[in-house]
C-alpha cells in the first residue's frame, strides 16, 4: 500500500481535543509523555531553533518551546494546528512560536536546506509513510544543519502486539492477515483493513536501525516508552492512585527504557540522531 497523506490528515482534523489529553487521562498517557520529555530535555539546547514536525494539539510545544531560542511548529492537520494555536494562546506561549505551517512531512520546500539546529517528529509520523519512510526522512535531514540533532519517534510494532494482543488474535480477518501483521507490522487496506482505516507500519528497532543506515547519521540514543504499560491496565492505575508508587514506577520507567534489552517492548520507540 502506498502513502496516502488523506489518511492521517482526516485522522487528526477529526480527533477532536483527544490529542491533548491523551498524554495525561492514564498512566500508559503519562509514561509515553514523561519519557519523551526527558530526552526532549536533554538535546534540546536553550540556543537551537527547532522545528517541530507532527505536533498535533500542543502536548510537547508547550514545553519544547520553552527549552529553546525559537520553535517553529507544523502539521498536517489544520485542525490540530488551530487547536494548538489555542492552547498556546492559553498558556501564554503564543507569543514565543516563530510560525505555524500546515504541511506534509513529505514537502517541507518552505524551508531552505539547514535551517534548523534540531527537529522534533515524534508520535507517529513515520508509521503513516509506509513506502515513502526514506523519502519523508531525507526530506527531515534536508532541513537540518549539519551536526544538527533530530529526534524521532516510532509506534513499535513488537511493543504493541504484546498489548494488544487479545485485538491481534484473528480479529475479524483470519490467521493469514494475523501472520501478515506479526511479519511485517503494517496495517493495509489489502492485508489488514481495519474498519478505522488506521493504515500505518509499527516498526522494529531493527527497522529504525536500518532505515537510519542509508543516511548520512550517527545514532546517539535509543530508547523505548510505555515500557510498564505492559502490566495492563488496572495495575497501571492502581499504581497511579499511589502517589509514592507512582513517582518510584516513573523512575524506574526512564531508567528501564535506555536498556538495550527493554528496547522493542515498549509503547514507542524514540531515536536521537545527529546528522553528519
Amino acid at each position: 500500500m502506498s502513502y496516502n497523506p488523506e489518511i492521517p490528515r482526516s485522522r487528526y482534523d477529526n480527533y477532536g481535543d483527544r490529542e491533548w489529553t491523551r498524554l495525561e487521562k492514564d498512566g500508559h498517557g503519562e509514561l509515553l509523555y514523561q519519557v519523551h520529555l526527558d530526552i526532549l530535555k536533554r538535546h534540546i539546547k536553550l540556543t537551537n531553533k527547532v522545528l517541530e514536525i507532527g505536533a498535533g494539539s500542543g502536548r510537547y510545544t508547550k514545553d519544547i518551546v520553552q527549552m529553546c531560542a525559537e520553535l517553529t511548529v507544523t502539521d498536517i492537520s489544520s485542525h490540530q494546528m488551530e487547536f494548538n494555536k489555542s492552547k498556546m494562546l492559553e498558556l501564554s506561549l503564543i507569543d514565543r512560536i516563530k510560525a505555524y505551517h500546515v504541511l506534509d512531512v513529505l514537502d517541507m520546500s518552505v524551508f531552505e536546506d539547514s535551517s534548523f539546529d534540531c527537529v522534533v517528529c515524534i508520535g507517529g509520523v513515520i508509521n503513516y509513510l509506509l513506502d515513502k519512510e526514506k523519502d519523508g526522512i531525507q526530506e527531515i535531514l534536508r532541513v537540518l544543519k549539519p551536526d544538527g540533532v533530530l529526534i524521532v519517534g516510532s509506534m513499535s510494532f513488537i511493543g504493541a502486539s504484546l498489548y494488544y494482543l487479545e485485538g491481534i488474535r484473528y480479529e475479524k480477518f483470519g490467521l493469514e492477515a494475523t501472520r501478515w501483521i506479526f511479519d511485517t507490522g503494517i496495517q493495509d487496506e489489502e492485508h489488514y483493513p481495519v474498519e478505522s482505516k488506521h493504515y500505518i507500519h509499527m516498526m522494529r528497532s531493527t527497522e529504525m536501525d536500518a532505515l537510519f543506515a542509508q543516511f548520512p547519521v550517527r545514532i546517539q540514543e535509543r530508547s523505548s516508552a510505555g515500557l510498564f504499560t505492559q502490566a495492563g491496565d488496572s495495575a497501571l492505575e492502581k499504581a497511579r492512585n499511589d502517589k509514592d508508587f507512582w513517582k518510584l514506577i516513573v523512575e524506574q520507567e526512564l531508567a528501564f527504557t535506555k536498556l538495550p534489552g527493554t528496547l522493542d517492548c515498549g509503547m514507542n520507540l524514540i531515536y536521537v540522531v545527529q546528522k553528519l
